[in-house]
């Protein structure tokens, strides 16, 4: 039986917390509200048949929230409709505390219902990514089919970090006997590049935040015989660089990527999650088998670490200011010895794992 992890029960049991206070909570509230009321000082409700309608609203999120803790495997759609509904919730009490001078009491329960957004986001993001965790910690299996020991891989860096991250990487296969041609994704736009103006960095943000495509120039690929593609991205606020993206989104490089194994990975100031997890999907729709993913992060805790980004995009110098930026920017040496290792690893992979491609075609064969 597969193993839960850690992170995926607790935001199960989370969900259970937020049903529980919810279903009681507004049954309670319904039954005694007289009496709390007169307690804590909350003035009576102006329309008592509005405040039954609002708390059988918040009962059904309770509802929602139990469906979602006892069948997760119909829980996306029940969490997106939980965070709506949550959401509105809060902005909307919230709007009348700040506006209209309602009562703190409620603003509880909107403090509540904002924090179940977050929860409820990130349980949405584990449930479509539930493989990341073992793909992150081990090698799946390779395809089964003639070893040609020759790797694509496809990278794009603004400050040379994914640069370090993947010449490692080639480092490692090659000390297993790989050959690698590394592909750098060219950007025709001037705001993807490095050094960069204070405004540049304000529009690279809001256009990852937006979801803009990029353009990119066509990749120049120099051979056909890969049995291994690996995809490299830096991490965009939480999401993978558009440059890279467009990779993807441009469907003559599908035939990169289908019937072969392929590596995501994600280079981070420290959230590199939703990057190596996009990556996958994009792999994964491509046609590839994904047998690993990798994030890597770099040195320094929060909130130095991400004030010594915004400092060495806006300066361009490494550990200035003093005392405010990480002496150090990027990775760590440590964190390179890693990369390189986790390149040999890949290079030894096993290939026990069908063709899917040959039993696809030998089904559309075999079809009436």
């Amino acid at each position: 039986m597969r193993r839960i992890p850690a992170a995926g029960l607790i935001l199960r049991y989370l969900c259970l917390l937020t049903a529980l206070a919810n279903i009681g909570g507004n049954i309670g509230l319904q039954l005694g509200y007289p009496l709390l009321f007169n307690w804590l000082g909350v003035p009576p409700p102006v329309d008592a048949r509005l405040f039954a309608i609002e708390s059988a609203l918040s009962f059904s999120m309770g509802v929602v929230a139990l469906l979602i803790f006892f069948d997760t495997a119909r829980a996306i759609p029940l969490l997106q409709i939980g965070a709506l509904g949550k959401g509105a919730y809060a902005i909307v009490t919230s709007w009348h505390w700040a506006l209209h001078g309602l009562h703190w009491f409620y603003l509880v329960f909107a403090v509540w219902d904002a924090v179940f957004v977050v929860i409820f986001i990130l349980y949405w993001i584990y449930l479509e990514s539930r493989d990341l965790t073992e793909l992150q910690q081990s090698i799946f299996d390779g395809i089964d089919r003639p070893r040609t020991n020759r790797a694509l891989i496809i990278g794009f860096s603004l400050t040379d970090n994914g640069r370090k991250v993947i010449h490692q990487l080639e480092a490692g296969l090659r000390n297993r006997g790989y050959q690698s041609d590394v592909i750098w994704v060219v950007a025709q736009e001037s705001i993807f590049r490095f050094p960069m103006s204070l405004m540049d960095f304000v529009r690279i943000i809001l256009r990852a935040f937006l979801r803009r495509p990029a353009k990119i120039a066509p990749l120049r690929v120099p051979r056909d015989d890969y049995d291994l593609v690996v995809v490299e991205s830096p991490t965009w606020l939480l999401s993978m660089g558009a440059p890279v993206e467009a990779v993807f989104l441009d469907p003559a490089n599908r035939r990169l990527f289908e019937g072969r194994d392929a590596v995501a990975l994600a280079m981070s100031r420290g959230a590199y999650q939703r990057t190596a997890a996009m990556i996958v999907r994009w792999l994964e729709r491509s046609g590839a088998n994904v047998v690993a993913a990798r994030g890597y992060t770099h040195v320094g805790r929060e909130p130095r670490r991400l004030m010594s980004l915004w400092f060495y995009l806006i300066f361009r110098k490494p550990g200035f200011p003093p005392g405010l930026a990480e002496p150090h920017y990027g990775v760590s040496q440590d964190t390179l010895d890693a990369i390189a290792n986790f390149g040999e690893d890949l290079a030894e992979r096993s290939r026990t794992r069908p063709h899917w491609t040959l039993l696809k075609a030998l089904g559309a064969a075999l079809a009436p």
